[in-house]
């Protein structure tokens, strides 16, 4: 079954809205636009949504797809045990998703962390701070969300940076028995979470957070745009999943390895041919596609200094002049003496 999408869910909204005011005698509330608060709460919207649907479901051809839903919504639950995996080419939405994510996070009081080299989330997310690193540590561990522009580190250093960091949140957390929820955001993931990664001693702290993250309130989200290039095991923890338009053979066929043996094919024809923020959708209760708007937000945001350790000289200890001219002659008068004894000695 198709579901409408909001526009037209509103627009008939409106329409019945009408229709009945007129039926009333109330022709010049016929004319008014009403807000959309106004046609929720007198139940216009759910009654053009199920009208819509119904219409829909006639013409459908049967499809495992549940196409366009209303609303987007994070299963928030679901995320803070299993995380979340988006992928896609350039231009799918991918952080619009990645966005829309956290907005609902935050929402709910979770803390989010984005580690971004694209910048992108300091000018349209709900974030409302960042901070641009140009070293690999972080001093301290965030009490709020904010995002960090690694746009200035290497590849190796953004590595460094965040298995130190993997290190210190981990024992924050496993120390503490009153636990701030965490989510991190990566995007461009597959320069930190690259095949092998699991197995890599460099990236320890980073695997076992990853892996033990959820007993202590962390939980992961991997945004890329290259699927195979993702460890496998680490994808495997992050079971609510986005897909957009991809056509590298790879990245589809290893996409459609999640899904089952009889839709891989329909699978691999949807992929190739998504639009910019169209977007399969997959969890513990099946796959649907979804489509989102661009994510805008004109939250202003806060740069944050960054912290680092001051170094200062060491302090040079005043000599005394006097003592050291009273070293100096009496050294001399044992070179004079020394002397003396060994001419006479001849």
């Amino acid at each position: 079954m198709t579901m409408p999408r909001k526009l037209e869910i509103e627009q008939r909204a409106r329409e019945l809205y009408a229709q009945d005011q007129y039926r009333s005698g109330c022709s010049e509330l016929a004319e008014t636009n009403p807000e959309i608060e106004e046609l929720r709460e007198s139940g216009y919207l759910n009654v053009a949504q199920s009208e819509l649907m119904r219409d829909n479901h006639k013409a459908d051809v049967e499809s495992e797809f549940i196409d366009y839903p209303n609303e987007f919504s994070v299963n928030i639950a679901e995320a803070m045990i299993s995380g979340i995996y988006i992928s896609g080419s350039t231009g799918t939405g991918k952080s619009d998703i990645g966005m829309y994510v956290s907005d609902q996070l935050m929402k709910e009081g979770i803390t989010v962390i984005t580690f971004d080299s694209s910048q992108d989330w300091i000018l349209r997310s709900s974030i409302p701070q960042y901070q641009t690193l140009t070293t690999t540590y972080i001093t301290t561990i965030p009490q709020t969300s904010i995002i960090f522009d690694i746009s200035r580190l290497s590849v190796l250093d953004r590595q460094r940076l965040i298995e130190s960091f993997s290190e210190q949140l981990y024992r924050q957390q496993a120390s503490s028995s009153l636990r701030r929820e965490y989510f991190l955001m990566f995007e461009e993931s597959s320069s930190y979470f690259k095949e092998g990664f699991m197995r890599s001693k460099r990236l320890a702290n980073t695997s076992m957070l990853l892996s033990e993250g959820r007993n202590y309130g962390v939980r992961f989200g991997l945004i890329t745009q290259f699927s195979a290039l993702i460890d496998k095991t680490a994808m495997r923890y992050m079971r609510q999943r986005y897909f957009g338009f991809s056509s590298e053979p790879r990245d589809v066929e290893y996409i459609t390895m999640f899904f089952p043996k009889n839709k891989k094919q329909e699978i691999a024809e949807t992929l190739r041919n998504l639009k910019a923020g169209e977007f399969v959708y997959m969890n513990s209760e099946g796959f649907s596609k979804i489509y989102i708007e661009p994510f805008q937000n004109k939250t202003t945001k806060t740069r944050i200094a960054i912290s680092e350790p001051q170094l200062s000289l060491i302090p040079q200890t005043k000599q005394n002049y006097n003592n050291t001219a009273m070293l100096n002659l009496l050294v001399a008068f044992m070179w004079f003496v020394i002397i003396l004894y060994a001419l006479s000695t001849r």
